[in-house]
């Protein structure tokens, strides 16, 4: 029974002392040699040896197939709908939120792309809608141009071969409303609508190409990038807002847990895991551009506020004591203080 008494007595001395080192003016140096005893077990233990590439991909899809489905999740998403209803509070300009140079860059990246472009769009003659619609669109584009100058039309990429049809069938389409010359259009010169959509294809493309294409893109953003913007402008109305936000969560909800995302999410694993499992950790934070300072100032500036509300609410000795109480009523214990 004494023995218990001293038990009691030395637990509830070290959840004091425990207490006063979490809470008092130590705990900034405490934080600091924490983060430094881990750069140090970083720069020995290997990411392979830390981490197990399994458990991450369980993990991941877990998350994958919780978290946007989550409470967390749908009052965030309602958040980030006022927030994008409400508009910025402070007045902005696109080219602070956008360099110029990166702008052309992209720009010449993406224009670049025409040739898998090319590819899709061929791809999509065989969906007999789109390549409906194409026609009608395209018939729209020559009706117009051809009604007001027909020289402007033959130069149009694509349609000079529509001009083939023979200055009488150019003349029944001018003057002729739209839908007339759609029906001319796809009855006479598009031999259906896929021709269309090759012709629309070739538009498409053709303009990409042009030169002038990426002048223009640039053009648009010089135009724009000094405009004053924000100040709570009103980008949408709040139901708008929030239904498109709705509609963005359930595609990801649904997407998140598909097949194909959880195998690409087993592949970016995969491929971590190849590039830094023989590596130390610490190459890993290296890797991502973080120093030392930065880490200690984070964690410093972050755990005695941490620690300080767990121990105002009374958890923090809660765990302390959970984890101490084990130790002092085991029999090694009494057996030293039975001795």
């Amino acid at each position: 029974m004494a023995d218990a008494t001293i038990a009691e007595q030395l637990l509830d001395a070290q959840v004091r002392w425990t207490l006063a080192r979490l809470t008092g003016d130590q705990v900034p140096g405490l934080i600091t040699a924490l983060v430094d005893d881990a750069l140090a077990t970083a720069a020995t233990v290997t990411v392979g040896e830390l981490v197990d590439p399994a458990e991450v991909k369980a993990l991941a899809r877990l998350s994958a197939t919780r978290v946007p489905a989550s409470a967390t999740a749908t009052t965030l998403t309602e958040a980030a709908a006022q927030i994008l209803s409400d508009g910025p509070a402070e007045e902005y300009t696109l080219r602070e939120l956008v360099d110029r140079d990166h702008v052309e860059r992209l720009s010449e990246e993406i224009l670049a792309l025409t040739p898998a472009l090319e590819r899709a769009l061929d791809e999509l003659t065989t969906s007999p809608l789109v390549a409906s619609l194409a026609s009608r669109f395209v018939g729209r584009i020559v009706n117009d141009v051809l009604a007001g100058n027909r020289a402007m039309a033959e130069k149009i990429p694509g349609v000079g071969s529509l001009m083939n049809l023979g200055t009488s069938v150019a003349g029944k389409a001018i003057g002729k409303t739209g839908e007339q010359f759609e029906q001319l259009f796809g009855d006479t010169a598009a031999k259906g609508a896929e021709f269309a959509m090759g012709r629309l294809n070739k538009i498409i493309i053709a303009t990409l190409d042009d030169p002038q294409t990426r002048t223009a893109v640039m053009e648009v953003f010089d135009l724009y990038a000094d405009r004053p913007a924000g100040r709570g402008e009103r980008l949408l109305a709040p139901d708008d807002a929030l239904r498109v936000a709705g509609l963005a969560q359930d595609v990801a909800i649904t997407a998140a847990a598909s097949p194909p995302m959880l195998a690409l999410l087993d592949a970016f694993i995969d491929g971590f895991f190849a590039t830094y499992a023989d590596h130390p950790a610490a190459v890993l934070i290296e890797d991502i551009d973080l120093t030392r300072d930065d880490l200690v100032e984070r964690a410093v500036a972050m755990g005695p506020t941490l620690l300080a509300a767990a121990a105002a609410s009374g958890e923090l000795e809660r765990i302390v004591r959970d984890h101490l109480a084990p130790f002092y009523a085991s029999p090694e214990v009494a057996a030293i203080l039975g001795s």
